[in-house]
Parts: structure tokens; sequence; C-alpha cells
């Protein structure tokens, strides 16, 4: 049996990602032939196995996250946390023999509305709101005597 797998990047040819939500769906294409172009056979590619893995940032460090059943051609993922980005990657194996790193794919979650909430709820108290209140109220009546007082001597 061969050992070398086609190059794990035919795997992530279709890489996708969901849009949002708590899991991302990671898809690919299952290699049909080995790194030196000698084909898999058909019986061999349905136990093909891809490991899924996660990172920071495109080089990594590389975590794993999931194993898919064999023959699969998707696994669900974490999901980035809002505004933040994460890169996935794959290796296939078949027989214990395992491809190298697939070209790594990166997903930004745009989804900021929660953590925008949140800090607005932490910033925006109602005893800020009073002081801030107090304040341009306390700025606009000394716009108003200074002003009154340039009046009265032009």
């Amino acid at each position: 049996m061969k050992t070398n797998l086609f190059l794990a990047a035919v795997l992530l040819s279709s890489l996708a990602t969901a849009t949002a939500g708590y899991a991302a769906t990671v898809s690919w294409n299952l290699p049909a032939s080995y790194s030196d172009g000698t084909p898999i056979a058909p019986s061999d590619i349905q136990r093909i196995q891809v490991k899924v893995y996660t990172g920071p940032a495109k080089t990594g460090p590389w975590k794993w996250v999931a194993t898919s059943l064999p023959g699969a051609t998707s696994a669900k993922v974490e999901d980035p946390a809002p505004g933040r980005t994460l890169w996935y990657t794959v290796r296939s194996s078949l027989q214990g023999a395992e491809s190298e790193y697939g070209e790594p794919v990166g997903k930004t979650n745009f989804d900021i509305l929660p953590i925008a909430k949140k800090v607005m709820r932490k910033m925006i108290t109602p005893r800020k709101m009073a002081a801030l209140f107090s304040l341009l109220l306390l700025g606009g009546l000394v716009w108003f005597l200074r002003h009154r007082r340039k009046k009265g001597k032009g």
C-alpha cells in the first residue's frame, strides 16, 4: 500500500465554513490518488479519515479539533469567537499513513453585536449618564453666563 496520500491541499479545495452560529462546518474533497499519482482504490477512498485542526494564525500552531468518519467530506468544528479569526487546516489518513497539512483557510466571525452590547451595558450606567448630563448642563450654563457677560460689555 502506498504510504503517501495526495497532498491535503486537495482536501481543502472546497473548504467552506458557516457564516454564523455556534459551529462552523468545514468541508473538503477526498483525495483520489497518492502523492506519486497512483490512484487510490474506490473502496479505500471511503476509508480515508480526515483530521481537522484550528489555529490562531495561518501558520498555526495547530490544535486538533475533530476527526471525520471514514469517507466523510465535512465536519462540525468550533466557530471563531465574535470579532475573532480562526484558521482551519486538515490532514487525511489511510491505513496509518498521514498526509501533510493542507492549505489553511481562515474564517472571521463578524458578529460583534453581543460584545458591543456587553461593552455598552458596562460603559453606560444610569449613574454615568446622570454625571454626563450634569456636566452638559453645567457647560451650557457657563457658556450662557460668559456669552451674556460679553453682550453686556459690548
